[in-house]
Formats: structure tokens, sequence, C-alpha cells
């Protein structure tokens, strides 16, 4: 993840196994790291008495926020003796493909469940074929109980980092134009960072012994009774216990130097080292860079940090450098989030870091609110006097268009009145119009009649529609007809064939008319001497209606 920068002053807690150390830092117009305060606590247990060390720093913090009045986040070192590293390499791929490549690999070399831990990665190298990846990892309940007491003491914490990753921050701040690889050994209480730079990668590993051995000999023989101390034979001389526990030191230190050299340039094909740094307590001693560098035929160096920063006033310049070798860890921790491209993680459990992500972002929301509240005044003013002026202009329209809509009502009003006037004057035009169809029909019927002459008719019926609820208007009319014709030839015998040709021809005829659409259903009678019955349905054409 990328780092999170602060606002000057960065505020550092730096927890190591035997001291607990406040730094805070500030970066000139140079661009170089400047101590603005600087205040650390001793701590007096015993390694590996975790619990004993955990209530020394609640302590320890407690002074120091006594002494730092200031609010604002901070960031926390995790000692090493705490953090879990580790080394990985994953194919040059996508970032998020690589996200789910460093996961897989974090359950395969965190030896504990993902769920148990709070862990992030950083790239530590680029080989041009594969990436080096650094696994940094803590225990969960390790680090809420830190964070608790680190909150507990009133400090806000932001960011919780490795302290090795302290270590190659500081380093690289001290020395920005290096070339060749170097060793970086800070030596810690109950752990020692072994930290091997190039300018373009690193690897780090973490030895679980430090210095407590040689610094509690050496406080020994600083005792009234130094006279007492007893000689110990080394290499057929005599030496003290604390220079026995240095050659012990150096011994251990000169070998896993060389394993971890034989690890590097296997995985890595890194180079040997051009120089050896020291730092931490024990760099103090001027005896044990010579016994190592004797061993390694490699150049020891002790590192200072100091000359990579200012001091203030009040952060006591004689107080720093009593302390300089303690303070690599505090001035790279300080590096990562004043100067830039420095490798960083953040061990925070997540709900903190989502916790404290809210808390970052509200003055900036807030910020943002307000500028879009100035910004958006003027506008809002405008828009209040349009919106004013447009509801006096509404208002007066309003007035004016209240005797228009009263007329509109009573237009409506007629208008459906008019439509009304309109269906009866239709409904009365459809009575009337069929009324006087009705007589044509009856004229041209006694016309035709007329004209075939000795036929008169007997029987006219109407016949309603026969589906149920049906109209006599609902299709077309249907008229059944019954009459007589006479034969006047034959008045006393049956009717002859040219009476049937006269009753044909006044249908057919009846038929042509303008009101029939069809003649139906024809019968005739002839048992009646000299009349010849008829009877036949006449159907109306829909064009005049009946």
């Amino acid at each position: 993840m990328p780092p999170v920068f602060f606002l000057p002053p960065a505020v550092i807690l730096e927890c190591g196994a035997s001291h607990v150390a406040l730094g805070a830092f500030t970066r000139t117009r140079s661009g170089r790291l400047r101590i603005e305060d600087y205040a650390a606590e001793k701590l007096c247990n015993e390694p590996g008495r975790d619990e004993a060390w955990l209530d020394e720093v609640r302590t320890a913090l407690q002074a120091l926020r006594a002494r730092w009045k200031n609010s604002g986040p901070v960031l926390l070192t995790l000692p090493g003796h705490l953090a879990l590293t580790k080394h990985i390499k994953t194919p040059r791929v996508a970032a998020a493909q690589r996200g789910k490549i460093i996961k897989f690999e974090a359950q395969l070399n965190i030896p504990y469940a993902l769920h148990e831990v709070v862990w992030d990665s950083v790239v530590a190298g680029d080989t041009g074929v594969d990436m080096e990846v650094l696994l940094a990892a803590a225990k969960l309940d390790i680090v809420d109980a830190l964070c608790a007491a680190v909150e507990a003491a009133g400090f806000t914490l932001r960011l919780l980092l490795p302290a090795p990753l302290a270590t190659l921050a500081g380093y690289r701040l001290a020395h920005p134009k290096e070339t060749q690889p170097v060793i970086v050994l800070n030596l810690g209480a109950r752990s020692t960072t072994l930290l091997y730079a190039e300018p373009a990668r690193f690897q780090v590993r973490t030895l679980s012994f430090g210095d407590s051995i040689v610094s509690r000999q050496i406080g020994k023989e600083q005792d009234y009774e130094i006279q007492n101390a007893e000689s110990l034979k080394l290499d057929g001389r005599n030496v003290t216990h604390s220079e026995h526990a240095m050659e012990k030191l150096a011994s251990r230190l000169a070998q896993e130097v060389t394993l971890s050299l034989l690890h590097f340039h296997r995985q890595t094909g890194a180079r040997n080292p051009a120089r050896i740094f020291l730092t931490g307590g024990t760099a103090l001693l001027s005896d044990l860079g010579e016994i190592l560098a004797g061993k390694l035929n490699v150049p020891v160096d002790r590192f200072d940090a100091l000359g990579a920063v200012e001091i203030s006033a009040r952060a006591g310049l004689n107080e720093v450098a009593e302390n300089a070798p303690a303070l690599t860890d505090l001035i790279g921790a300080a590096a990562t989030q004043l100067l830039a491209s420095q490798p960083f993680v953040n061990l925070l459990p997540l709900r903190l870091r989502s916790r404290e992500s809210m808390r970052r972002r509200q003055p900036w929301l807030i910020a943002a609110a307000l500028l879009a509240l100035t910004a958006l005044t003027p506008v809002i003013w405008h828009f209040q006097q349009h919106a004013t002026e447009a509801r006096k202009q509404t208002a007066a329209i309003e007035k004016e268009l209240v005797p228009l809509r009263e007329r509109a009502a009573r237009n409506r009003v007629n208008l459906q009145k008019l439509e009304q006037m309109r269906e009866l004057v239709q409904a009365l035009q459809s009575v009337y119009d069929r009324r006087a169809s009705w007589l044509s029909l009856f004229v041209d019927l006694q016309d035709r009649l007329v004209r075939v002459e000795d036929v008169w008719l007997e029987n006219l019926q109407v016949s309603l529609p026969s589906r149920e609820n049906a109209l006599p208007t609902d299709g077309p009319l249907r008229i059944t007809i019954s009459g007589r014709l006479l034969d006047r030839t034959n008045p006393l015998a049956k009717v002859s064939p040219d009476s049937y040709e006269r009753v044909k021809a006044l249908l057919a005829s009846i038929g042509n008319s303008s009101f029939v659409a069809t003649v139906e259903s024809e019968r005739f009678d002839n048992h009646q001497p000299g009349i010849l019955q008829f009877a036949f349905v006449l159907v109306g054409k829909p064009a005049h209606p009946l």
C-alpha cells in the first residue's frame, strides 16, 4: 500500500525491547529532516517476559505523553522481535493479479492463519524478470495490545511500521549516493536486524539474538566491585567477561552474516558487501567492529544517522548525541513519512486503519463542504433572486388567469351541453330520416305493384333480431311480406304459369329497389283457384335505414 504522509511535524514513537522514544520531525526548505523534539524512556525488563515488557511500555508511553502535549497522529515502530519478515518472488504481472499472488504466498509463508495476524507487503527489488516482495506480519493479539497501550496513553495512532524498514530508510537517508552493496546490523536488546541494501533493492533478516548479554556484562563490570571481576581465557590470553561476551557476539554475527550472504546470493544473486555498518546500543563499543571486521575481512564502520538531520535546541543536542546509535529507527521512520520513495508497509489492524482513514478524511470532507458552500453561495443567492422574481411574476399571471379559468370552465360546461344537444338532434334526425324512408319504401312498393297489376299486399311484418338484448337497429332490417295475385284469365282454375312469371318479375323488381339489399325466403301457394299467394323476406340496405 502507498504511504500515508503526515502533515508536519511527523511524530514518531519508536518502541524497542529496551526503550521507548518519541521524536517530532519536520522537513526544512532544503529537504533535510529536522528533529524538533526528543524524549526517551528506558525499559528494565528481562528478555522473554513479554507481559512485563508491555507493562513497562504502557508506563513509558504515559511519561512521554506527559511531555508531548500536542495532538495529532503518530507513527509507531514495531520492534524486530515482534515482526516477521519474509522475502518472496512474484512474476511481473498486473498489480491486481500480483496482489492475488502475494496473498497466496502469504498463506504459504506466514506460519499462522491470516486471520490471526496483520500483514502487508512492499516491493523490495526488480530483477527484470521477477518482482522481489517483502512480506511483513505480526500476531494480531500482540499488535492489538500494543495499539491499545498507545491509545490509552492519549496518542492517536495512525501507522504501525516494522523496525527493519525504519532501519532501511535511515540508512538510505544517511547514504543516498551509495552505489555498492552494504550490510547494516542493527543490534537491539532482543533481536538484530540484518539489512542487505543496494541502491535498487534490499533484503532483510531478523536474528533472534541481540546485545542484551554484552550490555548486562558491561554493566556488571562497571560496578564498584569491578576489581573482583573474574578473568577468562580466550585464545591463550586473559579476557574479562564483557570481552568474552563480545567475542561470542561477534562470532555469532559473523556466522549469521556469512549464512545470510550465501542465502541472498543463491536466491537473488546478491554481491558481497563493500562494508558493514553497526548501529544500536552495542555499536558504541569500538572493539566489536574490529573483531567483526577481522572475522569477515570486510570494513566495519559505526553507522551515524545524525549526520543526515538537523537538531533543534528544544530537542537537546547532548541528549540526542548520547543516544545516537538508538536513533536510527526513529529517524528512518520519520523519513518514510516526510520523504518520498521509501519502502513502506502498515501493520495497523484493519479496524484501526479504517477508523483512521475516516478520521483523516473528515477534515478534508469538512473543508470540501465549506469550499463547496462558499463557491455555491453566490450561485444560490442568484437563483434565489430569480426564484423570488419568478414567484412574483407567477402570482401576477395567476391573478390574470383566474377569470380566464372561470371562463374556460363555463365554456367546458357549455360545450358539454352543446354536445348533448347535438346528440339529441342526431337522434331526432335519425327518427325523421327513418320515417321518411318508410314512406319512400311504401311509395316504391306501390309503384312496382301498380306496374304488375292485379296484385296486392296482405301482410307486412318487421322481424326483430333473434339475439338476446339486441336492438331493432342492430344489423339490416328484415321485413316479411305476403300478398296475392289475381289471374283474370283463369278465375276458376289454378293459376297459370304466366301468373308465376308476373310474381317473379315483381319480386325481381322489388329486389332492385334502392331500399332493398336482397329478397329471400320466397314462397308460393296456388291452392285457391284464380289466386296465387306469395310471401318473401325483404332485407333492407344499411345505406337507407328504415
